[in-house]
């Protein structure tokens, strides 16, 4: 029973966070770049208006290129979603990976207490 309900509660948090992802994708810009010197707003509207000619080294390809190669606007999510999608990946499944050995730690040193009463 205790690992049905551990498996039901896993099940519930997992709904909703994807709940909680969707509601928080369909949310509206929280800056709209009024107060800046730099028209943010338009920017994210029109990506290729903007003026890299100051840009140098690295933050010059990523403006230059980003567009063309992702089709994603922002580009910090496009560097962690797209270029670094499996360093992600793998750093989500290296924490998933310790907390379940904590928790296996944690339950088998309880489980052998329970046995030797």
């Amino acid at each position: 029973m205790k690992k049905f309900l551990t498996w039901v509660s896993l099940g519930i948090l997992l709904v909703a966070l994807v709940a909680a992802s969707i509601s928080m994708g369909q949310l509206p810009p929280t800056y709209d770049g009024s107060k800046a010197t730099v028209p943010v707003a338009e920017l994210q509207k029109n990506p290729e208006s903007y003026d890299d000619s100051t840009a140098d080294g690295a933050a010059a390809v990523i403006v230059q290129q980003n567009l063309a190669r992702t089709r994603a606007v922002n580009d910090v999510t496009s560097i962690v979603f797209d270029f670094r999608g499996y360093d992600t990946m793998g750093e989500a499944f290296i924490l998933i990976t310790a907390v379940a050995g904590s928790a296996v730690i944690l339950f088998t040193k309880k489980a052998g207490k329970e046995e030797e009463k």
